[in-house]
């Protein structure tokens, strides 16, 4: 299983979870306290979490740091939010986000009498019926929202009183976090000489340089000087992961192309049914809970245990999705507001953005690359966004684009109409004799002309989206390279068929419309439950197999994913990615391995040389 030619002794890890002999369970039993313990990282004071002597400003060479993977993270997130002040202004903004949208939702839902707010007449309303105008606060207000409790009503009060709950949780946790943010303060400013104002503009590998020069005088790690290399493995040791499952297909489950979130077909099983990748934004959430934080020891290394126990990771599955499809009514009412809230004003101002498009949470994890950081591949991916819309204008429609023209032309005439309406309007309002002012007030099938005029005008833009330009020269393949350049994703099976149907679906399955991508997360909450009870369970031994497979201990780090790992050539003192182990010859490896062993599409090779071009300090 965890491979590396500095520890033959990992070869007892060859676990298997079915028919194990007593020699290897023996084995298993016996294995060396070297190998269960990181010698770099185990430091004085076993069950902190924090770097207490170095964020105290104490010498390291006192108090090695005791959490290096905790010391990065929190070196890393301070880098990425800009700041102290950057920090707690977006924690209180946070804060008050989150209490608006629980009061909003709670306010609307329960207190507004909806049939009372349709049938009032106040205002103009009133003036124009002869009456007196109405309270709106006494109309459409219930005094007594609660009562009668029925099922809708107590599900919304559950939903108040678990939000402010998490609400309560997330004021509490910033104060029980603020003495770690300013010992990472201090460490930047005292040990590295890097102020707030300079980490707006200064880039995160020279911040890692500057702690790699730092080991020359403080010891970080007690059993060798880390390299840029390490501290990215540590950072990214779960995440290796995920980007190695959905590499390999681990994440492709036997489901049907109309379920929400689908991405493209990764193989075909015995039975003919094909297994598409799926990986929504809860799914996430739940795998990294329920796998990749509860695989690791406290010396970050891979327990025996979790290998070698199925059903533990089954049962753990199936108990959080119950308890998902449990809390999914709460949720649903939370993303509805939230998702109002956040997209209601641009879509009613920019009725076009429905119509764009972005890449999907799935997408953004098939092409992230071993050992990239977060902040470094946002910048990549952001990049591709232009180039992927215009690959597909390069598949115009020309029914759908005759027909938008002809939409387009029917309600830009109305549009046009009550426009010049509403201009005439308001010159002669300017004028001794107003004869056309109340002209835009007119009734027709219950709405006056100003909705009209909205609706029109919301029509005219859609349809014009759609709307095919005549002058565009098609080369789907010229597009595709420009798309591969920041994404670094090319299938074999695109290859040649950048101009096929085919390649077109199956890349709207990454790349979704922003409307489409809003309706699915919703549907997710409720999907979610469904693959972790019924489909992710019968592929945990494929889960645990990759795990077994594709790790490797590494000096100083622990055990990491292996095809994001280093390697110690031997006779030489040069370091780098495992090319031997899984190198891919069709990619400028130095070395061919068996398929298997091999990450798909080149995504070691392509790892090392993004990875060398971000941090060109490191020499491999």
């Amino acid at each position: 299983m965890f491979s590396g030619q500095k520890f033959n002794a990992l070869s007892i890890f060859k676990w298997k979870r079915r028919g194990e002999s007593s020699l290897t369970t023996s084995l298993l039993d016996d294995v060396p306290p070297e190998i269960e313990l990181l010698d770099c990282r185990r430091v004085p004071s076993p069950g902190s979490e924090s770097p207490s002597g170095l964020l105290n400003g104490e010498s390291l060479n006192v108090e090695p740091i005791a959490d290096l993977d905790l010391f990065f993270e929190r070196l890393y997130n301070y880098y990425c939010e800009k700041g102290l002040w950057c920090i707690i202004i977006k924690w209180i903004v946070e804060l008050f986000s989150l209490g608006f949208t629980i009061g909003f939702s709670g306010f609307f839902l329960l207190y507004v009498d909806w049939n009372g707010l349709r049938n009032a007449k106040c205002g103009i309303d009133a003036v124009e019926s002869g009456i007196k105008p109405c309270d709106l606060a006494k109309e459409a207000l219930h005094p007594h929202p609660i009562t009668p409790l029925t099922l809708s009503k107590a599900i919304i009060v559950g939903y108040l009183g678990l939000f402010s709950i998490y609400w309560i949780f997330c004021f509490l946790r910033f104060f029980a976090q603020l003495k770690d943010i300013l010992g990472i303060r201090h460490f930047y400013y005292n040990s590295l000489h890097v102020t707030d104002n300079e980490i707006q503009t200064l880039p995160w590998a020279t911040v890692l340089e500057k702690v790699v020069e730092l080991q020359h005088s403080q010891q970080l790690c007690v059993v060798k000087d880390l390299s840029t290399h390490d501290m990215v493995m540590r950072l990214m040791r779960k995440e290796n992961y995920l980007i190695g499952m959905l590499n390999k297909g681990v994440l492709a489950f036997p489901i049907s192309s109309w379920i929400p979130g689908v991405g493209p077909t990764v193989r075909n099983g015995s039975n003919g049914i094909q297994h598409r990748l799926i990986l929504t934004k809860p799914l996430e959430w739940t795998l990294n809970w329920c796998i990749l934080q509860s695989m690791f020891d406290r010396n970050f290394c891979v327990r025996r245990d979790f290998i070698y126990n199925p059903n533990a990771l089954k049962k753990r599955l199936m108990v959080v999705g119950l308890a998902m499809l449990v809390l999914s009514p709460f949720l649903v009412i939370f993303m509805l507001v939230y998702l109002f809230l956040r997209h209601a004003e641009q879509f009613y101002n920019h009725p076009s953005t429905a119509s764009s498009r972005r890449w999907s949470n799935l997408s953004r994890w098939t092409f992230r690359e071993f050992n990239e950081v977060d902040y470094l591949f946002k910048h990549r991916i952001n990049s591709s966004v232009m180039h992927a819309s215009e690959y597909l204008k390069h598949f115009p429609s020309p029914i759908i684009s005759i027909i938008a023209k002809f939409i387009s032309f029917v309600s830009g005439g109305f549009a046009a109409i009550l426009i010049i309406i509403a201009f005439l309007e308001e010159s002669f309002a300017r004028g001794p004799c107003n004869i056309l002012s109340p002209i835009l007030k007119v009734e027709i099938f219950g709405r006056n002309l100003f909705w009209y005029a909205a609706v029109f005008g919301t029509i005219t833009a859609i349809s014009r989206a759609a709307v095919t330009d005549e002058l565009m020269v098609l080369d789907q393949e010229g597009a595709m390279s420009m798309v591969v350049q920041h994404t670094h994703y090319m299938p074999k099976k695109w290859r040649g068929k950048e101009n096929t149907e085919r390649v077109r679906l199956e890349f709207e399955t990454l790349f979704q419309y922003t409307g489409m991508m809003l309706l699915e997360e919703m549907a997710s909450i409720f999907l979610t439950p469904f693959l972790l009870l019924f489909v992710v369970p019968k592929h945990v031994d494929d889960i645990l197999q990759f795990i077994e497979d594709f790790t490797v201990d590494i000096e100083g780090v622990g055990h990491v994913c292996r095809c994001a790992s280093i390697l110690m050539l031997e006779n030489s003192r040069f370091i780098t990615f495992n090319f031997q182990k899984h190198g891919n010859s069709n990619y400028g490896s130095p070395y061919n391995t068996l398929r298997s062993q091999r990450s798909c599409q080149g995504k070691m090779e392509k790892s090392f040389l993004s990875f060398q071009s971000s941090y060109p300090s490191w020499e491999p």
